[in-house]
């Protein structure tokens, strides 16, 4: 136990753990993720490796914990987990619809799931105790974002990036230098154009550089020299690239707050020295950034834009729109008059025939209509989605959060809302919804939304509250671009989801809740 508890034991520790942290984006390479690969290992090896150097981590961190009653605590979050995880398995399993790709249910991949969501909470209280301090966390995040970007740069110039959208194996078309050409959005699509380097997802990483750039930016303002301001555009670029309109508006957004809280902690609290130099740079970025914008993937993203008037068009020119309405109310009242089997069942090959006819009127994307949810299976939800306008029906996120809406349902179980239908079967219908406030509603219920991503809203919260009750000593510069982080996390996964569940985002998340809680818990006088 002395062996432990030693220095250096601790100082061994805490480099794998910084190590572990700076090689996070390796883990995140597209082909630890292939079928192919997890098929070896059933799970993706990043995640075994991932997982297991997580417990050793938080091992140690509790073995030194001095608080005479951890043992106490220890039992009681792993009852609360564990009770919630037997009633979300039971529930999942009693999960049942008679339409689409539901019922692909696992017990090992959702009991991964679920501790995959706890992981990052235990990051917290190993960073909490392992004292990652601001200039280790500069550190991290520094490295990290220069891994990211200089992959998704250098991969992009010479045209072997991933594709961020469309085909998940496909490459980009052209590269950074073509998006000037006059004819680049002529022949090709945005879904070709923007790229993710070589990384799984792109919703994760924009999720990730999204809650390292305001750190970045107070590293800069706090030492302006070449290698932090080249990070900056570097990531910024990178951000650009994926295409997401997370990443690719919201570094302007962050420079802006960025600059604005600057300078109220140069002239207003002036606890920090003003550096025009510094302020320059970042303005400069402003002006060059927002030059390349209108050029760039995300501005480009014509499609429902560019169809919208077609579609609309050709259902007028057609009188479809009103012989669909016309069968609808015909079909209304025999379904009121049938009484057999048989009478039913041709009512729906009416309904399916005419579903049929008119689809591609329609613009119903093929995937989502012929395979995720077949309108052969449900023909009632297809024919009402004939009377939402095109740009509701042609925006994917939207479609999925009607599908999933539409299943639950059908299932008819409160308690799908309050402890889940699980992950596994969201995920492999293949219907997992681009927002974490919906997603996670029906994936762990509401249950599973206080246990897992509620602490870093208390989190977000206590550190506000703190920074106010302690105006003079923790409303820093550094704290204040801590808080904004956490508080960008939960905007970006509102807005493009894939981050309150991926390890990429969470353990980076995890890793700045408790960085934060150090520097405004600890006696020594916190970072400016």
């Amino acid at each position: 136990m002395q062996n432990i508890k030693s220095k250096k034991t601790k100082r061994i520790l805490l480099n794998i753990l910084l190590g572990y942290m700076i090689i996070q984006p390796l883990f995140d390479i597209y082909w630890l993720y292939k079928d192919e690969v997890i098929n070896i290992f059933k799970f993706s090896p990043a995640t075994i490796i991932r997982m297991a150097i997580m417990c050793v981590l938080f091992l140690f961190a509790f073995l030194w914990w001095k608080n005479k009653n951890k043992y106490k605590y220890f039992i009681g979050f792993s009852s609360i987990f564990i009770i919630y995880s037997i009633f979300h398995h039971i529930n999942s399993l009693a999960f049942s619809v008679p339409y689409g790709n539901f019922d692909n249910y696992s017990t090992i991949k959702e009991l991964f799931y679920v501790i995959r969501m706890i992981m990052p909470l235990l990051m917290i209280f190993v960073t909490y105790e392992f004292k990652i301090t601001p200039k280790r966390l500069k550190t991290i995040v520094v490295w990290v974002a220069f891994i990211f970007s200089s992959i998704m740069i250098i991969s992009n110039f010479f045209e072997f990036a991933l594709s961020s959208y469309g085909d998940v194996s496909s490459n980009v078309v052209v590269n950074f230098f073509k998006w000037f050409n006059k004819d680049t959005y002529v022949n090709y699509t945005y879904l070709e154009v923007a790229s993710k380097g070589i990384f799984h997802m792109a919703n994760q990483v924009s999720g990730v550089l999204v809650m390292l750039l305001p750190i970045l930016l107070v590293i800069f303002f706090k030492k302006s020299n070449f290698i932090n301001g080249l990070v900056i555009s570097m990531t910024i670029l990178a951000m650009m690239m994926l295409g997401t309109r997370v990443a690719s508006l919201g570094w302007l957004a962050i420079l802006l707050a960025m600059v604005i809280f600057y300078l109220f902690f140069c002239f207003v609290k002036k606890s920090i020295k003003f550096n025009i130099k510094s302020l320059i740079f970042i303005i400069l970025n402003i002006i060059c950034f927002s030059i390349i914008l209108p050029y760039s993937p995300v501005m480009n993203r014509t499609y429902i834009q560019d169809n919208t008037e077609m579609i609309e068009d050709g259902l007028e020119d057609n009188n479809i729109n009103e012989e669909v309405s016309k069968f609808k109310e015909a079909i209304a009242k025999k379904e009121a008059a049938a009484k057999t089997e048989e009478e039913f069942e041709e009512i729906k090959k009416e309904k399916i025939a005419v579903i049929e006819k008119y689809k591609d009127f329609y613009g119903f994307d093929a995937e989502y209509i012929d395979k995720i949810y077949n309108y052969e299976e449900d023909s009632d939800f297809w024919l009402d989605m004939m009377d939402i306008p095109f740009e509701e029906r042609a925006d994917h996120r939207q479609l999925k959060q009607l599908i999933t809406k539409r299943i639950i349902s059908l299932n008819n179980n409160y308690k799908d809302y309050i402890i889940g239908m699980s992950f596994t079967r969201l995920r492999n219908a293949p219907c997992y919804m681009e927002n974490d406030i919906y997603v996670h509603m029906y994936s762990i219920g509401i249950v599973g939304i206080l246990i897992f991503i509620c602490p870093y809203l208390v989190i977000l919260l206590y550190g506000i509250f703190k920074v106010f009750t302690k105006y003079k000593e923790k409303f820093t510069f550094f704290n204040i671009s801590l808080l904004f982080s956490i508080a960008l996390t939960f905007l970006a996964g509102m807005l493009s989801g894939n981050v309150f569940d991926e390890w990429i985002c969470t353990l980076f998340l995890g890793l700045i809740c408790g960085s934060l809680l150090y520097n405004l818990n600890r006696e020594k006088k916190t970072i400016k």
